[in-house]
C-alpha cells in the first residue's frame, strides 16, 4: 500500500472569506493575554501558522483566491473554532492577511 500526502480537505476561498477566517483565529489567540492558554487558543495559533505557511493565494476570474489544505482533525477544529466565533457575536472587522501567502503555481486559473 502506498501512502500519499494528500489532503483530506482543499478549501478554496475568496480573499474576504480568507481574511474572515485568519481574523476569526486572531480572536482565540488574543484571548490568550486575557484569560491564559486555552485549548481553542492553541489550535488557533497552530491553524493560523500552518495556514499562512503553507496556503496559497492564486487568482481565478480576475479575483484573488487562497487555496488551505486541512488534514486529520483540522477541519473539525476549524469549524468548531468558527462556530463560538459567531455564536460569540464578534463582529471585529477581517484585516488583511492575503499577502502574507505565497503565491501558488496555478493549475486552477486553467478552467476552474
Amino acid at each position: 500500500m502506498t501512502m500519499t500526502n494528500k489532503p483530506d480537505v482543499n478549501l478554496y476561498m475568496e480573499r474576504e472569506l480568507f481574511n474572515s477566517l485568519i481574523t476569526a483565529l486572531d480572536y482565540f489567540i488574543a484571548s490568550e493575554s486575557e484569560v491564559g492558554a486555552t485549548t481553542q487558543s492553541e489550535q488557533a495559533t497552530r491553524l493560523k501558522e500552518k495556514i499562512l505557511a503553507h496556503g496559497r493565494a492564486f487568482t481565478h476570474n480576475d479575483e484573488d483566491n487562497a487555496s488551505i489544505y486541512l488534514y486529520g482533525v483540522e477541519p473539525a477544529v476549524v469549524i468548531k473554532l468558527l462556530t463560538i466565533f459567531v455564536n460569540r457575536g464578534e463582529l471585529e472587522p477581517p484585516k488583511d492577511y492575503f499577502p502574507q501567502l505565497k503565491i501558488r503555481k496555478s493549475k486552477m486559473g486553467q478552467g476552474r
